[in-house]
């Protein structure tokens, strides 16, 4: 997230410059009699103003304007504050591709759902931030390890469709699966997290709570997010697929991180914001940027000169 501000607030009031300007220009430029007295060509004075162009005219008072308020900007020192990790943070994002995320108790269907709101988080990601996708069901694979490169899990993310969901659900391998590559080249200072995605129950492979133990000691955090209705969906075979909120609630309990549940895909986007909190640490930063808005200011004043002269050539 993105804000902007001023350190010296209090120096815009110097934009009382432009409305005096403006008023000056009406007075002084628009006349097209002056008096003879205080010119000694006043044929050549009219002639010239007559053929003064009306882009020029207006173009200088443009050109102007955008000089004065960059330079008063500038002068009140302008910031742009961002977000950014208070550590550096690898994040695995462990998403159920299992037969159940084909349930249509959300719109179109539980998988478009989920997949769709974790592009949109990846989206708003710091681009410090490593993300690595994997992908489980009866078994797991890494689909993308952490990388800074968003857009490549993004689009393994978008290419994610019901035909590539399988049987079984194995939460415990995936988990330390997760574990494993995070581990890798692991830092004093990283902030290790895994966010895990899953609308049923562990079937298969190590037991969830058992590789949740074994998050702990590496000191990594699971955020858990259950997917799904309360009353749950019917897929194919005639399979009701429920969700097992009390191992994904112990899951997050044991390593220090959170359980949310998504009934719908608003559900998704209210749990993003706040992981994005939760689970990054962010914290604001201030960046100034006086400097550049100082070098606007300039090139624009620069501008006004030319067309200055342009319009209020000397006529003697």
């Amino acid at each position: 997230m993105y804000g902007f501000g001023f350190e010296c607030p209090w120096a815009l009031i110097l934009i009382i410059v432009l409305p005096l300007f403006i008023y000056l220009e009406r007075y002084f430029g628009v006349k097209k009699r002056v008096k003879g007295a205080k010119f000694s060509r006043i044929q050549l004075l009219e002639k010239a103003v007559a053929q003064t162009t009306d882009y020029k005219r207006k173009t200088f008072i443009i050109l102007f304007i955008l000089a004065v308020l960059t330079g008063v900007m500038a002068t009140a020192r302008p910031y742009v504050s961002m977000e950014v990790p208070v550590s550096p943070v690898k994040l695995m994002l462990v998403f159920d591709t299992s037969i159940s995320m084909e349930g249509a108790d959300m719109e179109p269907n539980r998988l478009a759902a989920a997949r769709d709101a974790a592009v949109e988080f990846i989206k708003k990601a710091p681009d410090s931030i490593r993300i690595g996708l994997e992908y489980f069901y009866g078994s797991s694979y890494v689909a993308v390890a952490p990388t800074d490169d968003h857009e490549k899990v993004i689009s393994s993310l978008s290419e994610l469709v019901i035909t590539d969901l399988y049987p079984g659900t194995a939460i415990g391998s995936a988990i330390d699966a997760a574990v494993n590559i995070l581990s890798i080249d692991r830092k004093k200072n990283n902030r290790l997290v895994i966010i895990l995605l899953t609308d049923g129950e562990s079937n298969q492979g190590m037991l969830p709570l058992n590789a949740a133990k074994i998050a702990k000691s590496e000191k990594v955090k699971i955020f858990t997010i259950g997917i799904g209705s309360r009353q749950g969906a019917f897929v194919r075979g005639g399979y009701l697929a429920a969700l097992d909120e009390g191992t994904l609630m112990e899951i997050a309990n044991i390593t220090g991180g959170k359980y949310f549940r998504a009934k719908s895909k608003n559900d998704f986007r209210n749990i993003y914001k706040e992981l994005r909190t939760s689970a990054f640490s962010l914290e604001k930063q201030k960046v100034e940027i006086t400097a550049f808005l100082s070098g606007i200011s300039l090139l624009l004043f620069l501008f006004v000169v030319y067309f200055g002269i342009s319009v209020f050539r000397p006529v003697f």
